[in-house]
């Protein structure tokens, strides 16, 4: 909980990013395409519009939409806000991935 209190009333508004300043080869990886769907599912389950996320991230619903069709590089604050919007902690939404459970067995035993 403290996550989403602190990530709701200490991260300034979501910004879009220039062009030139994503990951492009990020965009395009399945596992992050993976996080992004399973973010629009959870959205849907939850039935929020994108309007609804945008207004909680204090951005707008363009952004959304560029985000959830992979126009633009969801970053990590990004990604805890959208997770914020939806009144979900991000480390629970993220154990979800098999591949990040393998990285993290991984780097236990190193």
């Amino acid at each position: 909980m403290y996550i989403m209190h602190f990530a709701a009333s200490k991260l300034p508004p979501v910004q879009a990013q220039g062009e030139f300043g994503l990951a492009n080869k990020d965009r395009f990886d399945p596992e992050y395409a993976a996080v992004v769907k399973a973010l629009v599912a959870e959205r849907k389950r939850r039935g929020l519009t994108q309007v609804d996320v945008a207004d909680r991230m204090g951005t707008t619903q363009s952004l959304i939409s560029r985000y959830e069709r992979l126009d633009v590089l969801l970053d990590v604050l990004d990604f805890v806000r959208y997770c914020v919007a939806l009144r979900c902690e991000p480390g629970a939404f993220l154990s979800q991935f098999n591949w990040l459970k393998s990285v993290k067995d991984e780097s236990m035993h190193q």
